[in-house]
C-alpha cells in the first residue's frame, strides 16, 4: 500500500471522528437547552403538602389572621341608591346564624321566636308543617302585593273544533283518481308522436320532417331515391301515415294513403367503422334538399356533433364487439368419425345450417329461432355438410359464441360450457383454449367473469345484447 493510500485513509478516519465529536457536542447542546426551556418548578403551593409542625423551627410564631364579621347593619341603599327593593332581614340573619345540631330528633327544628311579617309558629314544629306554613304564607303576601300576575285558567270553548280538525288530519289518504272520461279524452287527444322503434338514439343520426300537408307515396319515391343512393353506412327512411302508425318506406302500405310525417335517420357506425366526416355532411345535405322538395318543417333529434358521436360509438363497438370460443381437439384414440360427431350433436340440440355450421338455438319461449345462442364448427375451416360428415374424419371442432348478437349471453355461455363437456366425453376429446393449453373450471370462470363485463358495458351504453338494435350495430 502506497503511502498516499495511507494518508487518505488516515484522513478519511480523522474527517468521520470530527463529524462525530461535533454531532454529539451539538446533540448536547441542544438538551442542555430544552432542559433550560423546561426548568422544573420549585414550589407550587397548590400541589405541595403542608410543612408538618415538627419542620418548623421552635421559636416559629404563627399568627392567624383577624377577620373581623361583617356587620348585618350594613346598608346596601347608601352605596347602591339605584337598588329600589330590601332585603328580608330576618332570611339575612337566618342565613347567616349557624345552625346548632342537639341530640334530639332531627325531624323537629328550633325556629326563632319571632319572624317578622310572619306566622307565629309554636316553638317546636315539624319541617314539612313549618314548611307549608311558610309558602302559605309567601303566596298570601305575592297574592296581595301583586293580584295581576294571578293567571286563572280559562275554559277552552274549542274543543269541538280542535277534534274536528285532528280528525281530518288522520284519516288515511285517499289516492288522487282522475275521472275516466277525462283520461280517455287525453288518450284521445294526444296519439303517438314518437320516433320509430327500429331508431336508437345511441346509433342513429334521425331527422323528423313535420310535411305542411299530406302528400302520397309516389310523390316521395321518386325524390328519395335520388337523394339516397349510394351512402356507405345503412340509410332509413320511416313515413308516417294518417292512422299514426311508422313504417319503413318500402314496406309502407296501402299505397294509397296519405303520408303526414318522415324520419330520415343513418346509423353512424358498424363493424366497418364509423361514418365519416363527408358522408355525415352528405346526409345532412341531402335532408335539407328533401325538406325543401316537400315543403317539411326539419327537426333533427339531436344537437350533439355527430362526428364525435360516430366515433365514440366505433370506440364502443370495438370494445364489446367479442366471440368467446374454445376447442374439442381429438384425443389418445384419434380422430372422429363425423357420423359420430353429427350423431352427438344433433342429440344435445344442434342443427346443421347451410353455411356449414351447427346452430345451438335456446330451448326459452321468447327466444329468436333465427337466431342461435352459439355455433359449432370445424377448426379446420373446412364447412360440414352431409356428405363430408358421411365419409370424413374430424380432428377439432370450435364452440363459439357471438356477445352481441346473444340474449342472456352469461347463460348461453353456461350452456354451451355443458354440451362442450358432454361431446368431450362422447368423443373422447380434450377441451383447450385457443393456445391448445387445456381449459379447466379456472379458466371458464375467468371468462364467464369477461363476458360479465362485457355484457354490462353493453347495457350501460343502452344497446342490450341480442336485441335489433345489437344485431344491426354489429352486422
Amino acid at each position: 500500500m502506497s503511502n498516499l493510500q495511507i494518508s487518505l485513509i488516515v484522513a478519511g478516519a480523522l474527517v468521520i471522528i470530527a463529524m462525530l465529536i461535533i454531532n454529539w457536542w451539538q446533540e448536547r447542546r441542544f438538551h442542555r437547552q430544552v432542559e433550560d426551556s423546561f426548568s422544573p418548578i420549585k414550589n407550587d403551593a397548590l400541589l405541595d403538602d403542608a410543612l408538618p409542625s415538627e419542620v418548623l423551627p421552635s421559636d416559629a410564631i404563627i399568627v392567624e389572621p383577624d377577620f373581623e364579621e361583617p356587620s348585618s347593619t350594613y346598608s346596601t341603599t347608601d352605596k347602591y341608591p339605584a337598588d329600589d327593593f330590601k332585603i328580608d332581614s330576618v332570611l339575612f340573619e337566618s342565613a347567616r346564624s349557624e345552625p346548632s345540631f342537639s341530640d334530639t330528633n332531627d325531624r323537629y327544628v328550633k325556629l326563632p321566636q319571632s319572624i317578622g311579617g310572619e306566622a307565629d309558629l309554636p316553638d317546636e314544629v315539624s319541617i314539612e308543617a313549618a314548611y307549608d306554613d311558610i309558602i302559605n304564607t309567601k303566596l298570601e303576601r305575592l297574592s296581595t302585593h301583586e293580584p295581576d300576575m294571578v293567571i286563572t285558567p280559562q275554559p277552552n270553548t274549542n274543543v269541538d273544533e280542535i277534534k274536528e280538525i285532528f280528525t281530518d288530519v288522520l284519516q288515511p289518504v285517499k289516492p288522487l283518481v282522475a275521472p275516466e272520461s277525462h283520461i280517455n279524452q287525453k288518450v284521445e287527444a294526444m296519439p303517438d308522436l314518437s320516433l320509430p322503434s327500429m331508431l336508437h338514439g345511441q346509433m342513429d343520426l334521425t331527422a323528423v320532417l313535420y310535411l305542411a300537408s299530406t302528400v302520397s307515396l309516389s310523390t316521395l319515391n321518386n325524390t328519395i331515391d335520388i337523394l339516397f343512393e349510394g351512402f356507405d353506412k345503412p340509410v332509413f327512411v320511416h313515413v308516417l301515415g294518417v292512422s299514426n302508425r311508422w313504417s319503413l318506406l318500402q314496406d309502407f302500405s296501402p299505397t294509397s294513403e296519405l303520408i303526414t310525417k318522415l324520419a330520415c335517420s343513418m346509423q353512424l357506425a358498424d363493424r366497418g367503422g364509423a361514418a365519416s366526416r363527408g358522408c355525415l355532411n352528405r346526409f345532412q345535405l341531402a335532408v335539407e334538399t328533401l325538406g325543401q322538395a316537400i315543403s317539411g318543417q326539419i327537426e333533427w333529434q339531436s344537437t350533439e356533433d355527430a362526428l364525435a358521436k360516430a366515433n365514440s360509438l366505433d370506440a364502443f363497438c370495438i370494445d364489446v364487439d367479442k366471440t368467446i370460443g374454445f376447442h374439442l381437439v381429438h384425443g389418445e384414440n384419434g380422430a372422429f368419425t363425423g357420423t359420430k360427431l353429427r350423431g352427438l350433436a344433433e342429440a344435445q340440440g344442434f342443427a346443421l345450417g347451410a353455411n356449414g355450421r351447427f346452430n345451438y338455438i335456446a330451448q326459452a319461449s321468447n327466444a329468436d329461432p333465427s337466431q342461435p345462442s352459439f355455433v359449432m364448427f370445424n377448426r379446420e375451416d373446412y364447412p360440414f355438410n352431409p356428405e363430408m360428415l358421411r365419409t370424413s374424419v374430424v380432428k377439432a371442432i370450435t364452440f363459439q359464441l357471438d356477445i352481441p348478437h346473444v340474449k342472456q349471453c352469461a347463460e348461453a355461455f353456461t350452456q354451451m360450457v355443458q354440451v362442450a363437456k358432454q361431446m368431450e366425453i362422447g368423443l373422447h376429446a380434450v377441451l383447450v383454449d385457443d393456445n391448445n393449453k387445456i381449459l379447466g373450471d379456472i379458466q371458464i370462470e375467468k371468462i364467464r367473469q369477461q363476458l360479465k363485463v362485457i355484457q354490462a358495458t353493453m347495457l350501460v351504453r343502452g344497446i342490450v345484447p341480442g336485441s335489433d338494435s345489437a344485431r344491426r350495430l354489429f352486422s
